[in-house]
């Protein structure tokens, strides 16, 4: 059957695409068309019906050479699509990610262009360059402590953030907050602080102290769950427990002395520690209060309360 033939303005005004795109489809090889002896360009109702798909296509996102290579068989139309879907869900979270960015950078009281080139690389980072602010954190905190490596190991382990492909706006403010966290020197200096008179002056075994912990925390959990206060009268044991605990596996007396060493442990606290584990707990999709922050805090107004007394 002969097909139709159609003109170059005929070919435009039938498919709404000006002649001006269908000259450069042509000469891009997308869009085959005929010459009249006059040389003039025209097209039959197969390369009409090729150049709806390329309209699609380039709606759709897709760039040229991806295009040419559906129209040549060498990709699939399903194969096209998904490599484009692919490519626009990145290019969703990355400005998901950048309008987080703006969000944190607006709220600065006095913004300047490093703040906001900070802001934006922050969110920026792959999950690769976030474990490695993570990383260095513990570095400066260990540096020069003889802090047991396997449990540096641990902690980087069970803290490296967690950012999903399409983070919320909550998940990046949260890690926005927390590498400005670790950034901060007088956060480095109060922890390794601690590190260095418990590591350096004790020595720990790690399995025994990590199983102490898991039952003073579940402890507290089911006095706070009768809805006690950390004066009370359970809330006292608990603490006179840990603190023997404590001594114990510090290899120390629950003497003065250590009383006045663990009283300064708990006034030197910094909340700061505790905010990290609830961002953490953000940036994995859980709620704040999903990290034993709860617990602890409990456990450090007991501590405080018994002795005080």
């Amino acid at each position: 059957m002969t097909q139709r033939t159609y003109s170059i303005g005929e070919a435009a005004r039938l498919s709404g695409i000006s002649v001006r795109k269908l000259r450069f489809y042509s000469d891009q090889g997308l869009l085959p068309a005929g010459r009249t002896a006059s040389g003039y360009r025209v097209f039959t109702d197969d390369e009409l019906v090729r150049l709806d798909l390329i309209r699609c296509l380039r709606e759709a996102g897709l760039g040229l050479d991806a295009i040419r290579e559906v129209l040549t068989k060498e990709l699939s139309l399903v194969e096209a699509l998904k490599l484009r879907l692919e490519t626009l869900e990145a290019e969703i979270a990355a400005q998901r990610r950048v309008a987080s960015a703006l969000r944190a950078a607006l709220r600065s009281p006095q913004l300047t262009e490093a703040d906001l080139r900070r802001f934006l690389t922050m969110t920026q980072l792959s999950r690769t360059e976030r474990r490695n602010v993570v990383e260095r954190f513990y570095e400066k905190v260990s540096d020069g402590i003889n802090i047991d490596r396997q449990w540096i190991r641990q902690m980087i382990e069970t803290s490296v953030p967690e950012l999903p492909d399409e983070p919320t706006p909550e998940q990046c403010d949260a890690w926005i907050e927390l590498s400005e966290m670790l950034g901060d020197p007088t956060l480095v200096a109060n922890i390794r602080a601690n590190a260095e008179d418990v590591w350096n002056h004790h020595v720990l075994d790690l399995a025994a102290w990590q199983e102490a912990n898991e039952a003073v925390l579940a402890r507290a959990k089911e006095i706070i769950a009768r809805d006690l206060d950390p004066a009370s009268e359970a809330g006292q044991a608990l603490a006179r427990d840990w603190l023997e605990t404590s001594a114990r596996l510090l290899k120390r007396e629950p003497d003065l002395e250590f009383r006045d060493w663990i009283r300064g442990k708990y006034a030197l606290h910094d909340a700061r520690a505790a905010r990290y584990w609830e961002l953490v707990a953000i940036m994995r999709g859980q709620k704040p209060d999903a990290s034993p922050n709860r617990e602890w805090a409990w456990i450090t107004e007991a501590m405080r309360h018994h002795l005080a007394g």
